[in-house]
């Protein structure tokens, strides 16, 4: 089974840089139902040349019954999970050209994130853009 080298290199890069924003949970007072998963950018790949990037900020709120704070044990299982939901996307549905299908990427990274943990409730986007890659048209 081979994978495009940019997709690896791209997933190798994003697990450098894309690190959690916070402590699972929150670090502050109150009881934060949220586990922020930290931001993310993607290759958008077009016939085998990158097309742009996908960003997004993400968190995930726990399902019926579910601690956050073991929602937020999981949380490197979710990025895992998170990461290649994205790079499945920004491939196969994602342009700088074009808006971005909020719902379906929702629904995508929900189905991600259950088959991590099934405690995870519903993925927060809680900001999405692309961006065209230098000098593309």
């Amino acid at each position: 089974m081979r994978r495009p080298v940019a997709r690896l290199t791209a997933a190798a890069a994003l697990l450098a840089v894309a690190a959690p924003a916070g402590a699972a949970g929150g670090g502050g007072g109150g009881d934060s139902a949220v586990v922020p998963l930290g931001k993310f950018r993607v290759p958008i790949i077009d016939a085998g040349r990158m097309d742009g990037d996908l960003e997004l900020e993400l968190a995930v709120t726990p399902g019926e019954g579910g601690d956050a704070a073991a929602l937020g044990a999981a949380q490197p299982a979710l990025r895992a999970a998170m990461l290649s939901a994205l790079l499945d996307f920004a491939q196969l549905r994602a342009s700088p050209r074009v808006a971005v299908d909020a719902e379906a990427l929702a629904t995508l990274l929900d189905n991600a994130a259950h088959a991590a943990d099934p405690q995870a409730g519903h993925v927060l986007i809680l900001e999405v853009k692309t961006r065209a890659a230098r000098g593309a048209p």
